[in-house]
Order: structure tokens, then C-alpha cells, then sequence
């Protein structure tokens, strides 16, 4: 029987580990200024063997951001009905939260992936989605607010934006201790944050039912 999975190609799971410290550094330094030395370094290979598995931090890039347009898109393809698609969507958000942080706050990184045409193809069809039978304009405009209640909500939960956390309070260090200003908060997780993200965009759409 023939098999073609990647660790026979790649029994080492050295793409695998390119990938996910590329995505490390990715997020944290952004596209733009992560260089193939810098993911080589980080992670004791050299770079003409990085270059085996990758031709280029384009084609690198793409392998990682790549996963979650393809599983949304497979997931908007199946036709769910709105709550299917915005549970979906929340469980997708929790497998790829690192690559949801890279083109949250790297949207450089999508054009640099070319994944703009397909993200943007992707929200519509979602609204569209949302929206209902025969929508109307106000439709839209409430089905695009449900789909940003989970993604805006996801982003402040995980912190994937941290300086935009609204519970960060804006002095640090030995100043918010002298200040005794609180901790960050312990935002909601799991199944807990889920439920609160699903009941805020359930809100939404049901605010033009009456």
C-alpha cells in the first residue's frame, strides 16, 4: 500500500518544526522583520538547509497561514446554517490562535502570503451567510456585526492584541505595583469563553428579529 503522509517525506518533522518556530517568530517580530537566519539560528540548522525545505519566507509564510483560510473555506463551503458556522468559526479560532494573532496585527503578511482576495471573498460569503434569506441591508450590517463580536471578543479573551487589551492598565512595572493597580484580568477560556462569545453574536442577530 502506498503511503504519502509527511513524516515518511519527512520522518525528522523537520518542516513541521520550521513551521511552528517561523510562526513564533513571525508573531512576535512580525513578517517583515523575521529573517530566515534569525529561524535557522532559533532553531540549529543552517540556513541552506532551511532552504531545502523552503525556497524562499514567502513560500514559508504561506505554509503557515495557509491551513486557516483553507479550513474556513472548507467550512463556508459545507453550507452551515449560522449557528453551526459561528461555533465552527470559534473552534477555528482556538486551533490557529497564533496564526489569527500574525495577520490580526501583521496585515502585511496576508498581502505577502496572497491571501487578501480569498480573506476578503471569505468575510462576504460569511455575511451572506448570516444575513439570512431575502436580507435586507439592515441584515448585512447585523450579520457582519455577529461575525465581528466573535473575532473582536476572541482578541481581547486570548489577548491577541495585547496592547489593546482594555483590562491592561496603561502604567507597568514598578509603577503599577506602587500604583497597586490590578492584574491583567483572567479573561474567560475554553468552553466558558465560547459560550460568551456565541451568546454575543446570538444577540446580535436576534436584534432584528423583533
Amino acid at each position: 500500500m502506498r503511503r504519502n503522509s509527511q513524516s515518511e517525506h519527512d520522518p525528522g518533522g523537520t518542516k513541521e518544526r520550521i513551521q511552528q518556530v517561523a510562526l513564533e517568530l513571525f508573531v512576535l517580530h512580525g513578517y517583515e522583520k523575521t529573517s530566515l537566519r534569525e529561524i535557522s539560528d532559533r532553531l540549529g540548522i543552517t540556513k541552506a538547509a532551511l532552504y531545502y525545505h523552503y525556497a524562499s519566507k514567502q513560500e514559508l509564510l504561506k505554509s503557515v497561514t495557509q491551513p486557516l483560510i483553507d479550513e474556513f473555506e472548507t467550512l463556508v463551503a459545507g453550507d452551515p446554517d449560522p449557528e453551526t458556522l459561528l461555533s465552527s468559526y470559534v473552534d477555528l479560532l482556538h486551533r490557529h490562535q497564533a496564526v489569527f494573532q500574525l495577520v490580526a496585527n501583521d496585515h502585511a503578511c496576508l498581502a505577502a502570503a496572497e491571501l487578501v482576495e480569498r480573506s476578503v471573498k471569505l468575510r462576504r460569503d460569511v455575511v451572506r451567510r448570516l444575513a439570512g434569506p431575502d436580507p435586507q441591508p439592515a441584515d448585512y450590517i447585523r450579520a457582519a456585526a455577529a461575525f465581528g463580536a466573535i473575532s473582536q471578543g476572541f482578541m481581547v479573551a486570548r489577548r491577541v492584541e495585547p496592547g489593546a487589551d482594555p483590562a491592561r492598565p496603561d502604567v507597568e512595572g514598578a509603577a503599577q505595583a506602587a500604583a497597586g493597580l490590578p492584574a491583567p484580568a483572567d479573561y474567560p477560556e475554553g468552553a466558558e469563553l465560547a459560550g460568551i462569545l456565541m451568546d454575543a453574536a446570538r444577540a446580535v442577530l436576534r436584534s432584528g428579529s423583533g
